[in-house]
């Protein structure tokens, strides 16, 4: 699964190691570098997507959003600091496992993204829904 891992030094999280099948799609909210206020607005817009695939592209929208290849989101890379997904490269050989949402298919690979990545960036990706009564 996409999962993040994290190694902890005294009060600062560093990343382990990623593969070179690992891309890290983040946008910083708390700290964001070009607007935090548009930041956090845009990704409260993005939570009304009707699939993961249209989350991801909205996210990809709001000002600051980075892709990193070769590097995981680290544990503190949670709402309300960021919205932050680890997604990996496998081969398009077999079915993926369950617990993966491919975003795309780029030449003979999935993009995919662990379900409780996706649902630690947003519950309504994940049936959690605000919904007004």
């Amino acid at each position: 699964m996409a999962c993040s891992s994290t190694r902890t030094s005294g009060s600062r999280s560093h990343s382990i190691a990623a593969s070179n099948d690992t891309i890290r799609y983040r946008l910083l909210l708390r700290d964001n570098p070009v607007d935090p206020g548009e930041a956090f607005r845009c990704y409260g817009g993005c939570q009304s997507a009707t699939s993961p695939k249209g989350y991801v592209e909205c996210l990809m929208e709001c000002p600051g959003f980075d892709i990193t290849p070769n590097e995981y989101c680290s544990n503190t890379e949670v709402p309300p600091v960021a919205a932050c997904l680890t997604v990996r490269r496998i081969p398009m050989t077999k079915e993926p496992d369950p617990g993966l949402v491919v975003l795309a298919v780029v030449g003979s690979f999935l993009l995919v993204v662990g379900a409780a990545s996706l649902c630690g960036s947003s519950r309504s990706q994940c049936g959690y829904g605000y919904y007004p009564y």
